[in-house]
């Protein structure tokens, strides 16, 4: 974090963009009524229920789909939050998720900075803010709901950047907890399991190990075996029953083919895995032929890690707004039209990124924007938006 730190690189506008959006939101939120971090409600919930034996899955604690989803594990985490009134607990937990926001595109700045494409200090920050301006949608309805997904990014963006610094405990640390908290997050081994860094896995296995012993300790065996046993039907019915209008499955059941069986949505993970493997494989050989193979190895395995990112809310039924998770391939596209003036880019990703970053009730009113919700625009447009990525990289690597 100290370079991050550095009185010198310290991006003081990036950071008043940040804290004025943060505090505007906030204020409007309360001004009109509607700071409900209705997610936070359920973890917060969920987490009174727990500590006093009372029923936390396959129960609503909201009026809107308010199950808790999260591994028991993470429950222990929600637990100080109850030490509070939830008026003083989601006030803390607001602005926890927007300094997540904020260190989140630093840690991205940096790490492309570093290893990928550097702006030049007079556009840097334009361009950071730009590039928060594109997925602000995503910010706003994060804010709201008080969803953890943010923090989730900001740990993933540490341990790569651990990584590529040769933080390996640091790293497998930060890897083994988000896998804790949303298994999914398993895709990213990828990478490491192909090229043979075998050095994480001990510590990614002894932190989820460790974090899914914890409710076996306290409340007791058979509470944690009940606990688990309900977390996977909650799991279950969800997958079941949530549209994820955004997800593959859904895109090609809306376009292509209306009586798709069930079974595709457990499909097209694993051929999704396939891909990225390929992909992986290829990049590896090339690593193999190229004259500095630290920095080709780098800027490949980066670049996976994002791509596999932003890939995670079409290939899995998640909600919409863990499309923020596009947040570093957004970063790259952006650093990379302003740096090297591709102007010819502009058109194309105005156009994705309206109905990428757009899509919202105040903007657009509620029918257009339901419209364009069932139609799964935002899907499409970030798949578009993540394609687009891959190709500039690729292209760029080839004419390095």
């Amino acid at each position: 974090m100290n370079d991050l730190m550095n009185k010198r690189a310290f991006p003081a506008w990036f950071t008043l963009f940040s804290v004025f959006v943060i505090l505007l939101t906030f204020a409007l939120n309360m001004i009109n009524g509607r700071f409900w971090l209705s997610d936070f409600r359920v973890y917060y919930s969920a987490a009174q229920q727990f500590i006093c034996s009372g029923q936390v899955y396959l129960v609503s604690f909201n009026d809107f789909s308010g199950f808790y989803k999260y591994s028991p594990a993470l429950l222990d985490f929600f637990l100080p939050y109850i030490l509070l009134s939830y008026k003083a607990a989601s006030i803390i937990h607001f602005f926890i998720l927007g300094s997540a926001f904020w260190l989140t595109f630093l840690t991205i700045n940096d790490i492309l900075k570093k290893y990928v494409i550097s702006p030049t200090k007079k556009h840097e920050q334009l361009l950071l803010i730009l590039s928060f301006t594109c997925i602000l949608i995503h910010f706003t309805r994060e804010m709201y709901v008080g969803n953890i997904n943010i923090i989730l990014l900001l740990m993933i963006c540490l341990a790569l950047r651990r990584f590529l610094e040769g933080g390996i405990k640091t790293c497998g640390v930060l890897l083994g907890m988000v896998i804790l908290a949303k298994p999914y997050f398993i895709i990213l081994l990828l990478p490491l399991l192909l090229r043979k860094q075998w050095k994480f896995l001990p510590v990614i296995l002894v932190v989820v190990s460790a974090g899914s012993s914890l409710p076996f300790i306290f409340p007791g065996p058979g509470r944690a075996a009940g606990l688990y046993t309900e977390w996977y039907m909650s799991i279950l019915k969800h997958n079941m029953e949530f549209p994820s209008m955004n997800s593959l499955e859904y895109l090609i059941r809306h376009y292509c083919f209306p009586s798709l069986p069930g079974v595709a949505g457990y499909l097209i993970p694993f051929v999704a895995c396939g891909l990225a493997c390929w992909l992986i494989i290829h990049d590896i050989k090339r690593e193999k032929r190229a004259g500095n193979f630290n920095k080709a190895m780098s800027e490949n395995f980066i670049f996976e890690w994002f791509i596999l990112l932003a890939m995670l809310p079409v290939i899995f039924k998640t909600d919409w707004v863990q499309f923020l998770y596009l947040a570093p391939v957004i970063t790259f596209i952006i650093f990379y039209t302003g740096t090297y003036k591709k102007l010819y880019l502009v058109p194309v990703l105005v156009l994705l990124f309206f109905f990428f970053s757009a899509n919202s009730d105040d903007l657009l009113g509620r029918p257009f924007s339901r419209k364009l919700l069932e139609m799964g625009v935002m899907g499409l447009s970030s798949m578009f938006i993540t394609l687009t990525a891959l190709f500039i990289f690729r292209s760029d690597r080839k004419a390095g």
